[in-house]
C-alpha cells in the first residue's frame, strides 16, 4: 500500500484521539519527528538481520548525481596532480547495512544498465584495483557528506553523472536532492511498507504517547518550581480516565 506522509501522520493522530478522547490540537510537526527517527531504527533493525534484503519500499534514488573532479589534496591545498571525482552536492545521509559502509542499494552509471561501481570504506578504496583482473573497476567511497570515486587505471575520469539509489535516513532530504529544495510535499509518497508501518505505530503509540498525554506538574502550592513527572500509577490512572 502506497502512503503520503500526511496519511502516516494522520494515522497516527487519529490513533491517538481514538486511545485518549482529546479534541484539542496537536503539532503534526512533533508526529513527523516521531516517525522519521522511529522508521530510521526499524529499518536499521531489519539491515542488521542476516541474510536480511532491503524492501524496495524503503528505496529512493537520488536521480542523475553530478560528479566534478578534484585533485586528490584538495584538504592541503598543495596539488597532487592526481585525482578523484567527488560529488558536486552532499548526498543525503543513508541508514547503513550491518557491516557495510553506506545503505546505498545502487551506485553506478548514468545508464543504469551499466554495472554497479563497489562502494567500500575509505581505507579500502585506497588499496583496491592493484589485481590482474580490477584495474577498470570503478570504487566508490563516502568522504564526509560526499560521494567519491577512484580507480587505478583513471578510467572513472570520464564520468559526468553517476545514478544514486539508497534507503535515507531522511526521506524528505532524499527527494529534494533530487527535485529542488522545498519541492517535497506531505501529499507526496513516503518510502515505507505495510509491515514497517504495523510495527511503526506499535512503537509510537508504546513509546511516544505519554509522553504528550501526560503533563508535567507542580504539586506544591508555594513560588517554588517544584515540577514533578507523575509517577507510573499516576500516569495510568490519568490515562484510564481518557479512555472512559
Amino acid at each position: 500500500m502506497v502512503r503520503s506522509l500526511n496519511a502516516v501522520i494522520w494515522e497516527l493522530i487519529e490513533l491517538y484521539r481514538q486511545n485518549y478522547k482529546v479534541t484539542d490540537s496537536i503539532d503534526e510537526r512533533l508526529f513527523l519527528a516521531w516517525i522519521q527517527s522511529t522508521r530510521a531504527k526499524l529499518i536499521k533493525q531489519r539491515l542488521d538481520e542476516n541474510m536480511r534484503l532491503p524492501d524496495e519500499h524503503w528505496v529512493q534514488d537520488l536521480g542523475y548525481v553530478e560528479m566534478e573532479k578534484v585533485d586528490s589534496s584538495v584538504y592541503t591545498g598543495i596539488p597532487s596532480e592526481k585525482y578523484i571525482l567527488r560529488s558536486v552536492k552532499s548526498i543525503p545521509w543513508t541508514i547503513h547495512y550491518k557491516g557495510d559502509p553506506g545503505g546505498f542499494t545502487r551506485i553506478g552509471p548514468a545508464d543504469k544498465l551499466g554495472v554497479n561501481y563497489r562502494l567500500v570504506s575509505y581505507e579500502r578504496a585506497l588499496v583496491s584495483g592493484n589485481g590482474k583482473f580490477n584495474t577498470d573497476q570503478v570504487y566508490a567511497y563516502i568522504d564526509g557528506d560526499k560521494l567519491c570515486l577512484i580507480s587505478k587505471s583513471n578510467i572513472h575520469k570520464q564520468l559526468k553523472y553517476i545514478n544514486v539509489k539508497g534507503i535515507f535516513q531522511n526521506p524528505i532530504d532524499a527527494y529534494e536532492f533530487k527535485n529542488g529544495a522545498n519541492s517535497y510535499s506531505w501529499d507526496y509518497e513516503y518510502p515505507i511498507s505495510d509491515a514497517l508501518m504495523n510495527d511503526l505505530k506499535n512503537i509510537i503509540v508504546k513509546e511516544n504517547f505519554n509522553f504528550i498525554m501526560v503533563p508535567i506538574d507542580d504539586k506544591k502550592p508555594d513560588s517554588v518550581d517544584n515540577i514533578t513527572r507523575p509517577t507510573p500509577d499516576e500516569t495510568s490512572d490519568n490515562i484510564n480516565l481518557n479512555k472512559r
